[in-house]
């Protein structure tokens, strides 16, 4: 975005931002969009420089028959930046011409967790060695074991104590464990000159594993056996030494 010139949200809506509060939504973003997390700076080899494509989406609707429209809300809370999330262009299509599948709540529930990771990692997911990025990755993955423990199924069968508890499960699948894991695959690809090949080999599995974990707990059909989380990914950025 040049200096001076205010935001365009979006198509159905362009209330402008103040440069904290967009300064304040890219941090937040770590500069990948919140769906599919790839980034939202590509570099253009013409130019010799990376351009943005972020797109500022609604996750409420600006109008009143917009995509997740709530008639409800106030004007000015659908425009404030609590209810704006970063999406790259093709997501922020799909999120709107298929609302149903992206939810409000589900989208706001991804926001928090990945201003959350974010801030758990200091901020950026850009590091300058294997051992940063190893902490970061580190804590995260620290984060889903817990998780796992605390609220997961057996281990061992996958059931679950009851109807209560597989719903209680699924919300912090969605809330905690799938921005997590889209997180440490996001890490994996900026620092791609820190990671080995075989990681960034491990970090796709991670990427498959977490996309059929996401649908599964969304209630939508999968083409197949869900990919099993890999157990690589533990090792991410880890040297072990004899």
């Amino acid at each position: 975005m040049e200096h001076g010139k205010r935001p365009v949200v979006c198509s159905t809506g362009r209330p402008s931002l103040g440069q904290d509060a967009d300064r304040a939504l890219f941090a937040e973003s770590a500069g990948t969009c919140l769906i599919c997390n790839n980034t939202l700076f590509p570099s253009d080899p013409k130019r010799m420089k990376s351009i943005s494509i972020a797109e500022r989406a609604h996750v409420v609707a600006h109008s009143d028959d917009g995509p997740r429209a709530d008639p409800g809300m106030p004007q000015d809370l659908r425009d404030d930046p609590s209810n704006l999330v970063l999406l790259c262009p093709s997501c922020h299509t799909k999120a709107d011409k298929d609302p149903e599948s992206h939810p409000a709540d589900v989208l706001l529930r991804a926001k928090a967790a990945r201003r959350n990771a974010i801030s758990l990692i200091g901020g950026t997911p850009c590091f300058s060695s294997r051992a940063e990025s190893r902490r970061a990755v580190g804590k995260l993955l620290l984060k889903n074991r817990v998780a796992f423990r605390e609220m997961g199924p057996n281990s061992e069968d996958g059931a679950v104590a009851s109807d209560e508890h597989a719903t209680l499960w699924s919300e912090c699948v969605l809330r905690e464990i799938v921005p997590n894991n889209r997180l440490i695959v996001a890490i994996v690809e900026i620092n791609e000159d820190l990671a080995a090949d075989e990681e960034i080999e491990i970090a796709e599995l991670l990427r498959h594993h977490t996309d059929a974990l996401e649908n599964k707990h969304l209630g939508r059909l999968l083409a197949g056996p869900a990919p099993r989380f890999p157990e690589q990914a533990e090792l991410l950025f880890k040297d072990v030494r004899a």
